[in-house]
């Protein structure tokens, strides 16, 4: 009788133990939202499906490292600006992989590990052969300029005195622009102009130019009306994954013609 008791006693032992152990997890578990960004694949990829693309895996392979954290909200894409605003109010705790800006820097905090750099280059008509070697062609050549709304260089693009058409967060739109006479390129990362030229089969219509006009890095916000703990902890992540080389395998995979 008495090892029957024991047995029980150590049983109501356990099941207590495991109790605090899972409520000690559930307090410890962190929810993060996000929001996908429009129109900037292969970043984000939210169409027909699950969400995927470089950031996607890039939340994952956090995870995986702080499976304390879990992302979540990022089902459809929403502009810049808009992401901008949540970051500010704290309706979203962070954000994947946006230029630095001082908007962005009032807003958030950058955390210090770039994910990966984005090359920003121009489109044209595929029978535009005009030469542009550097920002002081297109200058001179006075060109009227389409790119997404919200996006970090506009004020440069502006600054020095080109026109700009920023009307739409809509890549597909501003690319298709050229080709209806508004506007004579379109400036983006490289990496989404290539992903937008195959996926709508333009390919024949439209022609990447050669210059790389700009070359920075993206980077990983959190908000500064986020929990102060949160940025810690995917930075250590962040530093992790740079280490060991997973960033780069990533984004190598996401560069690929797909």
């Amino acid at each position: 009788m008495s090892g029957d008791i024991k047995r029980g006693r150590l049983a109501r032992w356990l099941a207590f133990a495991l109790l605090v152990a899972s409520n000690a997890a559930a307090r410890d578990q962190m929810t993060v939202q996000i929001m996908a960004q429009e129109s900037i694949p292969p970043k984000w990829l939210i169409e027909g499906g699950p969400p995927h693309g470089l950031c996607p895996e890039i939340l994952e392979a956090i995870e995986r490292l702080e499976p304390q954290l879990k992302f979540s909200g990022f089902d459809r894409g929403r502009s810049l600006l808009v992401i901008e605003n949540a970051l500010q109010t704290g309706r979203v705790s962070a954000a994947c992989g946006l230029l630095d800006s001082p908007r962005r820097q009032s807003v958030a905090i950058r955390l210090r590990v770039p994910l990966y750099d984005v090359k920003h280059k121009l489109a044209a008509a595929a029978d535009d052969l005009q030469v542009v070697n550097n920002f002081d062609d297109l200058v001179r050549l006075k060109p009227l300029v389409n790119t997404a709304r919200g996006s970090a260089y506009i004020l440069q693009l502006k600054a020095l005195g080109i026109a700009v058409d920023d009307s739409t967060g809509d890549s597909i739109v501003n690319l298709r622009k050229i080709l209806h006479g508004h506007g004579r390129y379109t400036y983006m990362n490289e990496l989404s102009l290539r992903y937008f030229i195959q996926a709508g089969r333009l390919e024949d219509k439209l022609r990447i130019l050669p210059a790389v006009f700009n070359q920075e890095p993206v980077y990983f916000w959190v908000s500064r009306k986020a929990d102060p703990a949160l940025a810690p902890v995917i930075e250590r992540a962040l530093a992790r994954l740079k280490a060991n080389g997973e960033l780069a395998r990533i984004y190598e995979r996401w560069s690929r013609p797909r």
